[in-house]
């Protein structure tokens, strides 16, 4: 179940925190946009990867 989540979390998850952060830029909030679009995407891309080798 763990890698399951995982793929999903890198299919929908990170895009989703990549999306908020663009948008967040694009409302002006340019440093704040990029710090969670960037941050936001290694989080998730983490915690999915961590799950994915949990599960073997």
């Amino acid at each position: 179940m763990d890698f399951l989540i995982g793929i999903l979390l890198i299919v929908f998850g990170a895009p989703a925190v990549g999306l908020t952060g663009r948008w967040i830029e694009g409302a002006g909030r340019e440093n704040l946009g990029r710090a969670i679009s960037i941050g936001g995407y290694l989080a998730v891309l983490g915690i999915a990867g961590w799950l994915i080798v949990r599960s073997f």
